[in-house]
């Protein structure tokens, strides 16, 4: 396989995959930033928009109060580099060394550089190139999916309204959507903050996944210990055996061939982002970044791998995905 500049995007998840003037068209990069206190929480997202209504934005939610930005930008002020990730949204600038802010929306003035040290990326195969499997060649999905960090360290300074957060010795975690829509029904979790073990990394989400004329309930998750990767999938052939959601809490147990996973997480309330639907930036979900979880990694046998409490759990229910599951 060829690399270096020549390498397909479709192995390189992190950069731009949009044509330069897309139809019906969004992508979007989520970074969190979590001081090393773990009482400063923030999520930017930045992202482009090809619609009726063409803009890019840049998108924020601070975890502790729950309020939201969005700052948008004429479609100009939208730049990229084709070989690496690296992305500008006017004066703000987007990549895996850091990120600069110059953020102005309204009651937010945010400013500053961070670092980012340590990236984790997903690890890559020829036959499941990015968190998505074989399903990252299909060429008629509707919500492409991509995990650019699993875990890193942060650096540097935010000025927030005037006031400075220090996010040295801080913790990061990024990854991005891009496509026409996201689902129609989706429930999204994560964490990279467990006491029990500093380097551990977990993401679930499940999804109504349109496809051709019907659809299915798929679902995409992975859990890093000690550096490795356990994946658990739709397409290696896992399985949820169980999912549900109540007022306080979500609870899914997955399976594979040679492990299962179970996760219960504790809902906290979330800030009001927006979301795209056929490339317009016009749908609003909530996300929690403020919530925890538990899992609890197993083999088969029964015999406890891993044990342990996330903090700063992101969390975002939409819809209603558990009524594809007959249980």
């Amino acid at each position: 396989m060829q690399t270096g500049l020549t390498t397909p995007r479709l192995f390189r998840p992190s950069v731009y995959q949009g044509r330069k003037n897309p139809a019906n068209y969004f992508e979007g990069w989520y970074f969190k930033l979590v001081d090393a206190g773990g009482d400063r929480i923030w999520s930017v997202i930045p992202g482009v928009s090809y619609s009726d209504d063409p803009h890019c934005f840049v998108q924020v939610i601070h975890a502790n109060s729950g309020k939201t930005w969005y700052r948008r930008h004429d479609i100009q002020a939208f730049s990229f580099t084709q070989n690496k990730f690296s992305v500008k949204i006017g004066p703000n600038a987007f990549s895996l060394e850091g990120l600069q802010l110059d953020l102005d929306a309204g009651d937010l003035r945010m400013e500053g550089t961070l670092r980012i040290e340590g990236v984790h990326p997903f690890p890559f195969r020829l036959l499941a190139p990015g968190i998505m499997g074989w399903y990252s060649y299909v060429p008629f999905m509707e919500c492409y999916h991509g995990v650019v960090s699993m875990q890193h360290w942060l650096g540097g300074t935010l000025r927030v309204n005037g006031k400075e957060i220090s996010f040295d010795g801080g913790k990061g975690y990024i990854e991005k959507d891009w496509g026409r829509s996201m689902p129609s029904d989706w429930i999204w979790m994560q964490s990279n903050h467990f006491r029990e073990d500093d380097q551990a990394s977990f993401m679930l989400s499940v999804a109504r996944i349109p496809w051709r004329k019907s659809f299915f309930p798929g679902f995409l998750s992975f859990l890093m210990l000690n550096g490795k990767v356990y994946r658990f999938a739709t397409w290696n052939r896992s399985v949820i055996s169980r999912i549900g959601v109540r007022d306080g809490e979500v609870l899914v147990e997955l399976a594979n061939r040679r492990h299962k996973l179970k996760v219960r997480v504790e809902r906290k309330e979330g800030g009001i982002l927006k979301a795209p639907r056929h490339g317009s930036m016009d749908r609003e979900i909530t996300e929690s970044i403020v919530s925890s979880l538990t899992l609890e990694l197993s083999d088969q046998r029964g015999t406890v791998l891993f044990s342990g409490k996330g903090l700063h759990a992101g969390l975002e229910i939409v819809g209603d995905v558990t009524r594809y599951f007959p249980y």
